[in-house]
């Protein structure tokens, strides 16, 4: 495009925060507007809110308004999405959101998701769900590499987090600190998980032509040594796929591997690991111009032309 692609940033928490930033810096987007319905920062100057030194003559509203697509960042679950970006979708703006499940949301909401299809497509719009984790480390990374296979047989992928580098509100997530029967409770109630890894199990395997009729998840905590929670161990397998995430505060040699089985075997390693606080903005900021090309449709990373920095 020969114009800057008009962006809205919805959901000011963190990950938001950070695309909107981001955004300001590409010369092949602008930064138009911002919603939020937290009655704290409706009305605030988008620059105020993002820590910046210079307002933006932005005000975050309740309400969209107009651009050509928007950066959404609200809830993990697809049901309490869906509506959001049906409506961003009947505004005629693209939508790529960081919702978990929205990366492979036929798995557990397929009827929403194919009437979200349909609607994308009606107001000729394209939505997609990505990020890191789900998005592209135990997913979208380990489908690119079969290209080069003959054959693929089996695919594991362990991703290792070292939860004390990351935000406060991720380590709440993961049960940091609490008793193990706390843990255990909150476990039962839903409210401790990872959310997206059988969706990123589904998702590789739909890549691959397997039908898996059902992802078996296991959820494990990790102690620290004072007898508290230090974090989760999270592990999905279906058929010849195996996910595991080992997110906890101390966890040593953090790091993204997969391992594919087949005809070549191949064995990825990217010590550290792929961080999350600042790669789920950038892939969120860097799949827009893929999505503003595709064709209209709620869209998965397969489907959509290969993002990269912009």
């Amino acid at each position: 495009m020969d114009k800057p692609i008009r962006i809205i940033q919805y959901g000011l928490g963190a990950i938001g925060r950070a695309a909107a930033r981001l955004v300001l810096e590409k010369k092949n987007l602008q930064l138009v507007g911002a919603v939020d319905r937290d009655p704290k920062l409706v009305g605030r100057d988008l620059g105020e809110v993002l820590g910046l030194k210079r307002k933006l003559g932005i005000a975050v509203s309740e309400k969209l308004d107009r651009a050509d697509a928007v950066i959404h960042c609200t809830a993990s679950k697809f049901e309490e999405c869906a509506g959001q970006i049906s409506e961003i979708a009947c505004a005629r703006m693209h939508c790529a959101t960081s919702c978990e499940e929205a990366l492979f949301p036929a798995l557990r909401h397929r009827a929403l998701a194919a009437k979200l299809d349909r609607l994308c497509i009606r107001h000729r719009v394209a939505a997609v769900g990505t990020g890191v984790n789900p998005g592209f480390v135990m997913d979208t990374l380990p489908v690119l590499l079969t290209a080069v296979c003959r054959r693929v047989d089996a695919v594991r992928v362990l991703r290792v987090v070292d939860a004390g580098t990351r935000r406060e509100a991720l380590q709440r997530k993961v049960g940091a600190g609490l008793t193990v029967e706390e843990f255990r409770q909150r476990v039962k109630a839903g409210t401790i998980r990872h959310v997206g890894l059988s969706e990123s199990l589904a998702f590789v395997a739909d890549a691959l032509g397997r039908k898996v009729r059902k992802v078996n998840e296991r959820l494990d905590h990790v102690l620290r040594a004072d007898g508290r929670v230090a974090g989760v161990k999270q592990v999905a397998r279906g058929g010849p796929l195996t996910l595991e995430l080992q997110m906890y505060v101390g966890a040593p040699n953090p790091r993204d591997e997969i391992h594919i089985e087949g005809d070549p075997p191949l064995h990825l390693i990217m010590h550290g690991g792929t961080p999350g606080d600042i790669a789920t903005p950038a892939i969120l900021v860097n799949v827009i111009p893929r999505l503003v090309e595709a064709k209209p449709g709620l869209h998965t990373m397969r489907t959509l032309s290969l993002p990269h920095i912009t």
